[in-house]
């Protein structure tokens, strides 16, 4: 019903051209871009043009993002551009050359810097460690037979240090001080779980313990024995740290301050790339020949005459090549599906995607989905307490986040339409009696509820019949449409078949079609629907069939018992709000059972409350699964193919 007239379209002319039409497709979000030689798959076209993929932009974009997010701004958003920027990509790329060579020398100074304080936080350390034990840095020089060495490692290699020295000749000793630890807390980069660690080894033991401290990953920190006495000062040793960690503070905030003094430039130049990453975007798929481009893709039809306009006013040097669906579907072309419905009805369209997104050329039922669901969950659920309830947990839940925007929108119209149905049934929160009900109470008239359902059971089936002959019609297989089980000749069947089982229920038999003309009536609409493969290729001149004759004639009888079982299964309807009354008496029965006990006040609110949302909850669920059945398996069951493509054109945003 609302599936949208699609068009291919290709664009030929100068890459300058070419780009402004991309940006009006832009602006609009109704191109999705195709490959040419796809789209012009038998034109003479095709071979002139060489085809490409990619989009250079990505780079410079990616580029330009990092740096914000290393200022802790959030990236700025472009508007739509009434026209391209002049700027060519050269240009585009040696600007932003130059911040990426910045923020490169940022990060390598960074870098250095964070390692120079690591080192200056195990020096210090190892300085304070010594002077605790009265023993003098320059003192290390003076040991003959015992080589020292400081560094950091992670507490799972100090372990694993520990258990070497068990089965090797050298004397692993962790490092802890208050300065040291305090240095590591103010280290917003530092790994948390280091250890400052020193090791006592033999000269002789040089090279095996360099593998040990290879094997676990120790980060070394040298102490050149030429300036042994300048380690000794501790408070040179402390400016010095200071300094390095003020340095590091700078070099974090230099991003910030060059984002916000060059702020507007910046700005533009990423608005330019943006716009030039968007438009390369949308002609990702583009053919070449010299300066000559060719686009090409799906649009929506009523757009593609909107530019076809465009282009004779004001484009002269672009040729528009279009096809129309029916052309493209005669070559097999899979054209992709734009659904467009009113907002209330578009909510609901998530129903029919859950099922498969309509073919192009097939009825969209998201119109009498909306109707039809709305009907049949108020008609299993109808309560106002339970259908309020059931609205605020869903506003709930989707505000936290636990449930989906398309599925809460659906489970609130639900919510009202159970409302609308407990005015009806006169039920709120499953007491009858606080307001009189406008059309019937479930329990006290399961008479007239049940052959309601049944009444409705039919329509809805007889409307998938419909929709069944009105798409077999639009492809043009009119032997389906005709007389096919789902076709004219089974819905007439089901209609007689329907109107003589109602009339005899109803307790008067002459009101009923003569039993030999009804049974001979039936028996040849029987026979056509049995012969129908051969008749349709008699009258359609060959038309091709899906099934083999005894494959047909046993879908025909599974059609016969589907009639039956799918009219049958409308019985739930009424079922499920019979259903829905009984479990909400039992609440009530159990609530008045704790009544007269001790304490029965409280015991009866909380047998209600909980009930209550049980009933809400569970009963909910089950109903809502139960719509689903009646959509999908009764109804989509009889004419709907789905397996559609969605179209996706290339929007502003990335």
């Amino acid at each position: 019903m609302a599936v949208v007239g699609m068009s291919g379209v290709s664009f030929l002319g100068p890459r300058s051209e070419i780009e402004e039409i991309a940006l009006v497709c832009l602006r609009n979000e109704n191109f999705e871009p195709m490959k040419s030689d796809v789209m012009l798959e038998h034109h003479p076209l095709n071979q002139r043009f060489e085809t490409f993929k990619g989009n250079r932009y990505d780079v410079l974009i990616e580029k330009l993002d990092e740096l914000w997010q290393r200022a802790n701004f959030p990236a700025p958003n472009p508007k739509i551009v009434e026209r391209l920027p002049l700027l060519h990509f050269d240009d585009m790329a040696e600007r932003v050359g130059v911040v990426i060579r910045v923020m490169d020398e940022w990060r390598t100074k960074l870098a250095e810097l964070r390692d120079e304080r690591e080192k200056c936080r195990v020096r210090l350390a190892f300085i304070l460690a010594l002077n605790e034990v009265g023993y003098k840095f320059s003192g290390l020089s003076k040991t003959p037979y015992v080589a020292v060495t400081a560094g950091t490692l992670t507490e799972d290699n100090w372990r694993r240090l520990c258990e070497t020295s068990q089965a090797a000749p050298f004397l692993p000793i962790q490092i802890k001080n208050s300065e040291y630890e305090q240095s590591k807390e103010k280290n917003i980069k530092a790994n948390d779980d280091n250890v400052m660690a020193v090791v006592l080894y033999g000269h002789d033991y040089r090279e095996d313990i360099q593998k040990i401290f290879s094997s676990v990953h120790m980060r070394i920190v040298q102490f050149e024995e030429a300036e042994y006495a300048k380690y000794e000062n501790i408070d040179a040793a402390r400016y010095h740290l200071e300094t390095v960690e003020s340095e590091i503070e700078l070099h974090m905030k230099m991003a910030a301050r060059y984002v916000s003094d060059n702020h507007m430039e910046l700005e533009k130049l990423y608005a330019a790339i943006y716009t030039k990453q968007r438009v390369e975007s949308l002609c990702c798929f583009h053919a070449e020949m010299g300066d000559v481009y060719l686009l090409s893709g799906w649009m929506p039809r009523e757009d593609c005459l909107a530019m076809k306009e465009l282009i004779a006013s004001k484009m002269s040097k672009i040729l528009i090549i279009t096809e129309e669906d029916k052309a493209l579907q005669k070559e097999r072309r899979e054209i992709p599906t734009l659904l467009h419905n009113l907002p209330f009805i578009r909510r609901f369209q998530e129903i029919v995607r859950l099922y498969s997104l309509p073919s192009y050329g097939e009825l969209d039922p998201t119109l009498v989905v909306a109707l039809s669901f709305c009907f049949f969950f108020g008609f299993m659920f109808g309560d106002v307490g339970h259908g309020l309830a059931l609205i605020i947990g869903t506003i709930i839940l989707e505000k936290k986040g636990l449930m989906g925007c398309a599925i809460a929108s659906v489970m609130k119209t639900a919510g009202v339409a159970a409302m609308l149905f407990g005015v009806l049934y006169g039920s709120v929160f499953g007491n009858e009696e606080i307001i009189t009900p406008l059309w019937l109470s479930p329990m006290s008239e399961v008479d007239s509820i049940l052959p309601v359902s049944i009444g409705v059971g039919v329509a809805f089936l007889s409307l998938g019949l419909c929709f069944k002959i009105e798409n077999s019609a639009r492809k043009e297989e009119w032997g389906e449409a005709f007389f096919s089980p789902e076709g004219l000749i089974g819905l007439v069947f089901y209609w007689l078949a329907v109107g003589q089982t109602a009339v005899l229920m109803g307790g008067n038999p002459a009101d009923a079609i003569d039993s030999n003309l009804f049974t001979g009536i039936m028996a040849t609409l029987f026979v056509i629907m049995i012969f129908g493969n051969g008749i349709s290729k008699l009258l359609f001149h060959g038309e091709k069939v899906d099934d083999g004759g005894v494959v047909h004639v046993f879908s025909v009888f599974h059609a016969m018992l589907n009639f039956l079982s799918n009219t049958a299964s409308f019985v739930r309807l009424a079922a499920f709000a019979l259903n829905h009354a009984g479990l909400c008496g039992a609440v009530f029965m159990l609530s008045e059972m704790v009544e007269n006990a001790p304490g029965g006040k409280i015991y009866h609110a909380i047998v209600m409350i909980i009930g209550q949302l049980i009933v809400i909850g569970l009963e909910g669920m089950i109903v809502f699964i139960q719509t689903l059945r009646l959509e999908y398996y009764e109804f989509f069951g009889k004419f709907y193919r789905g397996g559609g493509r969605e179209f996706a054109p290339v929007l502003w945003k990335r």
